[in-house]
């Protein structure tokens, strides 16, 4: 008993912090709520999103990149790669700017843009650890951030204008990005000091591989994930994007556990060591749950947490916890795509979904909120299909 306990005690731990910090990420989409009238909540939707788009273009994988590099003991001029990458952020997000109409605050959206960056990469390279100890620190500070300048702002002055709450986000990725250069650090200093001899510098050929490859992977899997909010924005408005804020709160509830789950997967494949099992187990009992409970109590939650102004989601809630659950399972069987470098694989497997969710997008565009959940669906089982094809073709041996 005590065995099984030792081994599993990892998981135990980022069980608990993923709780607290799903917790509190709901107590800061609550704050933002009562932060902002619905509108604006939609304009900040699209702030945010368009944010994280941006920084999987010019950033995504790079950690990643990290993490297989260190894995394979090339590591010096990694600062290097990481300043470059900043670079490419920023640049990215100026062209973005002057052909799309993002925002009104171009500055404050490109500064966001480049400190999202420092969090993205700072986490995807945390996952080196096998025990994830950053990785926890990382999942942490960003909902305690949140709650403490969201609620504070609102204690204090109440219902604010979308400017106000533009430069607390600010603020916020601010203190993050500096938190992450200390983990940085930590990270560099462990790792040399552990692997004191036999250290290369990075490869550069391997490095852009798989980097390419990972960007692609990640670029195509955020297109999937905000296309809905684009869409939504570009044949809806704002006000619609704003209601839609309340599913995404409830659907990110599951997603954030699935995705965890998943990190801990991947985390134990890189030290080869094997989870499958008791991850599928706990997605299976998280998803049941969630299906069974959510009906019941969707209304009355709505209500009380986001006021009568979100009321009409409601009924809405339980398909896009559906949708999380089908999502997050099709991201968990991706992992060991992920350490046998079939990137392209499943780059592939996300243009397919793309094809779906644009063309039931727009097939169920007249059903509203409801026509959206059901095109997230079909391209979520799309994605799970190929997925499970692709973990029993290509099994991990070693």
């Amino acid at each position: 008993m005590q065995k099984n306990m030792n081994k599993h005690r990892s998981l135990i731990y980022l069980i608990f912090v993923t709780v607290l910090s799903t917790g509190l990420t709901m107590i800061s989409a609550f704050l933002l709520a009562h932060l902002l009238n619905v509108e604006d909540r939609g304009t900040f939707q699209l702030f945010v999103t368009s944010v994280t788009y941006l920084v999987t273009i010019g950033a995504g994988g790079v950690g990643f990149a990290f993490a297989l590099s260190m894995r394979q003991r090339q590591y010096l001029g990694w600062a290097y790669y990481f300043v470059s990458f900043l670079v490419v952020s920023a640049l990215v997000a100026i062209i973005a700017l002057c052909f799309f109409k993002l925002t009104t605050f171009p500055v404050l959206f490109i500064i966001n843009v480049v400190l999202t960056a420092v969090l993205t990469i700072t986490l995807e390279k945390s996952k080196i650890d096998a025990n994830l100890r950053f990785y926890k620190a990382i999942s942490l500070q960003q909902p305690i951030l949140a709650v403490l300048l969201y609620g504070i702002c609102y204690w204090v002055f109440g219902e604010q204008k979308l400017p106000i709450v533009l430069y607390l986000l600010t603020g916020l990725t601010c203190i993050q990005a500096l938190l992450c250069l200390y983990y940085l650090r930590c990270i560099n200093k462990n790792f040399v000091t552990e692997q004191s001899q036999g250290l290369s510098k990075i490869d550069h050929h391997f490095f852009r591989k798989t980097w390419l490859k990972q960007n692609l992977l990640q670029t195509f899997g955020a297109t999937t994930v905000n296309l809905d909010k684009f869409l939504i924005v570009s044949l809806m408005g704002n006000y619609t994007l704003g209601l839609y804020t309340v599913c995404i709160a409830f659907d990110a509830l599951l997603t954030k556990f699935i995705n965890m789950l998943a990190d801990y997967y991947y985390s134990g494949l890189l030290n080869k060591m094997n989870r499958i099992k008791p991850v599928l187990v706990l997605v299976g009992i998280m998803g049941i749950s969630a299906i069974v409970i959510v009906p019941l109590l969707s209304e009355p939650i709505v209500r009380f947490f986001f006021t009568e102004k979100y009321l009409e989601v409601a009924p809405i809630l339980v398909w896009f916890i559906v949708n999380s659950i089908i999502a997050g399972l099709s991201w968990v069987l991706s992992q060991n795509m992920l350490i046998l470098g079939k990137q392209i694989l499943l780059f592939t497997r996300q243009v397919i979904s793309i094809l779906v969710l644009v063309g039931l997008f727009y097939y169920f565009s007249e059903l509203g909120l409801y026509g959206v959940a059901y095109a997230l669906i079909g391209a979520s089982l799309t994605r799970l299909v190929i997925s499970i094809v692709y973990y029993f073709k290509y099994p991990i041996l070693n």
